[in-house]
Parts: C-alpha cells; sequence; structure tokens
C-alpha cells in the first residue's frame, strides 16, 4: 500500500510539471513566434512577469502537494487560488502576444474573457480560504455566502455578454484590443469581496499570527492598487504576478508559523501519548484462567491526541468492572484530566461505594480546581460474573452496543446523566442490566461513530452496528478488528481526525 501511494505521489507530481512547466514553455515558444522585435517593450515586460509568476506557481502547487503535513478545506482553496491565478497569468500572456494578430483574434477573445472571470474567482476563493482558516460559522454567513455566490454568477454571465456587447473591452477584426467604456466596473466585485473578506479578518485578527496578519491584508490590498494603475496603463498588467508573489508569501507564512507550532505541537504530542498510553491496561487475554468471560479493548490515538480511555479491573473475586470514558479537549490538559479521572473512579469502585455515590463525588472532586473546564463523558459497568447481573452509570456518553446470544447486535437506548465535571452536586443514577450466557457488550467513544471521509460524511452508529453483525460468532478482539478496519476503510486518505476506542466483553456464564 504505501508503495502504491508512493508510486502514485510520482505520477501525479509529474503530471503537474508536464502541465504547468508545459504551459510556461508553449509561452514562451509563443512570444518567441510572434518575434520581440515587434512586441511593445511593455508587453515584453509584462509576459516575462507572467512566465516567471507561472514557475512559481507550479513551485507552490507542488510544495503544498507533497506536504503531508497541510491538509483539509483551508489548503484546498489555497491550492486553488493558486491553480486560478496561474491561469490568469497564462492567458494574459497569451492576450498580450495575440493582440495585434488578425488570425489569433478568436484566442484572443477567448483567453482574455478567462482572464476576467479569474478576477472574481480569485476573490471567491479568497473569501472561503479566509472563511474556512478562521472557522467562522454564524447564520449571517449562510446568507453573505449566498450574496457571494448570486454575485459571482452575475459576473461570470456578464463577462460571457461582454463578448457581445463590448462593454469591458473589445477585439476588433485586427485583433487589436481596447477597452470598453465600463472597464473600470469589472473590478467592482473583486475589490468588494476582498473589503468584506478583510472585515471579518480585522474582526477575527487574534486568530492570526503577525505575519499572517500581514499576509492577507496583501493579498487583498495589492492587487486592488494595481488594478487602479492598470487602469490608466494599457500594457502593463501587473494583478496576477502580484496575486502569485503574494500567494507564495501567504504560503512561507503558512510555513514558518505552522513550523513553529508543529515542533511544540509534536513535543506536546508525544508527552500526551505517553501519559495515555501507559495507564491504559494492554494485557490479552485478561485472567486467562477466568473462563467466564472474554475481553478486548483498543485504543488508537489521532495525531492531536486526546482523553479517550478506557479499563477494566476485578473489583472482588465475581465482580468485574468496565470503564469507557472522553473527556473533552485536546493535548496534555486533557491527558492529565484523563488520568486523574481514571484513577478517581477506579479508586472508588475498588473501595466498594454504589455507582451512584462514585459518580456524585468524582462529580465534585473533578470540579473542584477545573479551570480548563474539561468534561468527561463516562460509561461504567460493574458485572457480577456468576449470575451475569450488571448495573451501570452512562454519564453523557455514546449507548452501547449488545449482541444477545443467537441474535445481532443492537443499540440499547436510554436516558443518560450529565458528563462529569460540568456541573457540581449532580445525581447520577445506576441502571441495571443483564447479560446471559453468549451475550456480548461493545463499548466506543466517539471517535468511532464521528469518523470522516473525504466528504465529511460520518461513519456513523448505523455503520457500526451493520459491521458488527457481519460476524456475530467474532470474538471480542476480533470484532474490534474487523470495526477498525471498516473505519479505516470508510476514511481512506482523511485521516483520523479523534482518537477511536472500544471496548468488548462476551459473558459466558458461570464455569463448574
Amino acid at each position: 500500500m504505501q508503495e502504491y501511494s508512493s508510486r502514485k505521489e510520482v505520477l501525479n507530481t509529474v503530471a503537474r510539471t508536464v502541465l504547468f512547466l508545459g504551459l510556461a514553455i508553449f509561452v514562451s515558444q509563443l512570444a518567441n513566434k510572434r518575434g520581440f522585435d515587434v512586441l511593445n517593450p511593455l508587453y515584453i515586460i509584462n509576459i516575462t512577469l507572467d512566465i516567471f509568476g507561472m514557475l512559481v506557481g507550479y513551485i507552490i502547487l507542488v510544495g503544498l502537494y507533497l506536504d503531508k503535513q497541510k491538509k483539509g478545506k483551508t489548503i484546498k482553496y489555497l491550492m486553488a487560488i493558486i491553480v486560478i491565478t496561474y491561469i490568469g497569468l497564462f492567458t494574459d500572456a497569451v492576450e498580450y502576444i495575440s493582440d495585434g494578430v488578425p488570425e489569433y483574434r478568436m484566442h484572443n477573445i477567448f483567453v482574455t474573457v478567462l482572464y476576467y472571470i479569474t478576477i472574481p474567482a480569485n476573490a471567491v476563493l479568497f473569501w472561503h480560504y479566509t472563511m474556512n482558516y478562521l472557522k467562522v460559522r454564524n447564520k449571517k454567513l449562510i446568507t453573505i455566502n449566498k450574496f457571494v455566490a448570486a454575485g459571482f454568477i452575475v459576473t461570470i454571465i456578464v463577462r460571457i455578454l461582454n463578448v457581445k456587447y463590448g462593454y469591458y473591452f473589445t477585439i476588433d477584426e485586427m485583433g487589436i484590443y481596447s477597452r470598453g467604456p465600463y472597464y473600470s466596473l469589472s473590478k467592482v466585485y473583486f475589490v468588494v469581496i476582498m473589503i468584506l473578506s478583510l472585515s471579518v479578518i480585522v474582526a477575527e485578527r487574534k486568530q492570526f499570527k503577525p505575519i499572517q496578519l500581514i499576509a492577507v491584508f496583501l493579498y487583498a490590498l495589492a492587487p486592488i492598487l494595481v488594478g487602479v494603475i492598470s487602469i490608466w496603463v494599457r500594457g502593463l498588467s501587473l494583478t496576477p504576478i502580484t496575486t502569485m508573489v503574494i500567494t507564495l508569501f501567504m504560503y512561507c507564512a503558512l510555513n514558518v508559523t505552522q513550523g513553529r507550532e508543529l515542533a511544540v505541537s509534536e513535543r506536546e504530542i508525544s508527552i500526551a501519548s505517553s501519559i495515555q498510553e501507559n495507564v491504559l491496561p494492554k494485557t490479552f487475554p485478561y485472567l486467562p484462567d477466568r473462563k467466564e468471560f472474554d475481553l478486548y479493548a483498543i485504543m488508537k490515538p489521532a495525531k492531536e491526541v486526546g482523553g479517550d480511555f478506557y479499563d477494566f479491573f476485578m473489583v472482588d473475586d465475581n465482580h468485574l468492572a468496565l470503564v469507557i470514558a472522553d473527556v473533552s479537549g485536546k493535548g496534555i490538559p486533557a491527558a492529565l484530566f484523563m488520568m486523574n479521572s481514571r484513577t478517581l473512579i477506579r479508586n472508588r469502585i475498588q473501595a466498594g461505594d454504589s455507582l451512584s455515590k462514585i459518580f456524585y463525588e468524582v462529580n465534585n472532586q473533578l470540579c473542584e480546581g477545573n479551570i480548563a473546564d474539561l468534561f468527561i463523558t463516562v460509561w461504567v459497568g460493574i458485572i457480577d460474573l456468576n449470575t451475569g447481573e450488571g448495573v451501570e452509570v452512562n454519564a453523557g456518553h455514546l449507548n452501547p452496543v449488545i449482541r444477545r446470544a443467537g441474535e445481532s447486535y443492537q443499540l440499547v437506548s436510554y436516558p443518560h446523566d450529565l458528563a462529569v465535571a460540568m456541573l457540581p452536586d449532580m445525581e447520577y443514577h445506576a441502571r441495571t442490566f443483564k447479560l446471559n450466557p453468549g451475550d456480548s457488550l461493545f463499548v466506543y467513544t466517539d471517535g468511532v461513530t464521528e469518523a470522516m471521509d473525504a466528504n465529511e460524511m460520518l461513519y456513523s452508529k448505523e455503520s457500526l452496528e451493520d459491521t458488527l453483525n457481519t460476524a456475530l460468532d467474532a470474538t471480542p478482539q476480533e470484532a474490534i478488528e474487523l470495526v477498525l478496519k471498516s473505519i479505516y476503510d470508510f476514511v481512506k486518505d482523511a485521516g483520523q481526525n479523534d482518537d477511536i476506542t472500544m471496548l468488548c466483553l462476551t459473558y459466558n456464564g458461570k464455569q463448574d
């Protein structure tokens, strides 16, 4: 699989190289064919800058493609900005080379319309890039997005109609380009969207590092400035090259800040992972001499370490305790909160108190000094291995899945109590259940059901049930490994965005 992935990367990189470098070479050859001696000196400067910008765009695109640290919608929008700017550079260069050549007239009309389309397209992509980077989520944004989309559609239609009516530009029978009476209006949509984007950036400026703030302001303002200059200077179109160079600056700013954050984050993740891994029981089979049950559990941490944990231990000779939990938050704070929660729960259970009392007191203890405002969803079950009778408390956690002997797995639904450490002095309610010989119990965290594919579709509880029901005779270990494989097959290249934690038990009944 890794070899296939590497081969695919090489082929994709080669394809990008052939396409993007090939177009840059095509422009230079086309200019050479036209003859530099007949081209306006300003045109030659413009074409040279366009080719340089195309080469810069190629380098950034390949860098982004090969950089495995950068994923998600924000990066996709950045790559789209680069591609659109590259198209703007290509069409701008071809437009100047073709100007005044009658046999190139139709080609010139096409590339000029395409060039005019890249201007509002860049504005729309920058808007979405900004909103995704800042993670802006409110109802007003939906309305604004509709306005942005509607405005973009109108600008495209107007630019296409320009071929007939010539209000932005015309290309006469001799192939000579001339600006129309309303040329300056072609810049209005771009300016409006950029100002709209900057207003959001100013409101959310605390989310940016200084260098990133400078980069996004330059991206928005510099093209507007050079666009204004180009209104009075025909022959020097600096908007595409300016946009590409500042995009390079944005990419570098992103690399610098992420590089610093990554160095700190990797150290924090290493510490948090060590805390998380070392407190979990990992010896299987657990108590192999006890034939009343078969038990298996797994915790696969995400890159951004959270606070998932599972636990299992004998309370006394006949009672087995099972715990699964998910701490809010990420990193070292969540890992430390998880370790503290696990210790408190385990110690109180082994002290012999009722589950309701245990949760009441653990909740109050965790609420004290909880300056990070973390909380934890927990499911705890204690099973009498002689009878299969059990008692459980569910504090805001996901519902268990149970398979009765000879039947299929089914989700068990019942009212939950509030998650632990949210509010002090909360009452928690114990609930009884019974396992018969051959029954299986499956508990998990939301990293299972909320695993996402590249289209942000969730794995879901229904998929979990369906997967478990494909192998009803599977052992707990086999069942968990089956679900884990199903999740990985579902998310594919999207990666793991949360800890995946599962615990499965099959009750065999009292053994004589």
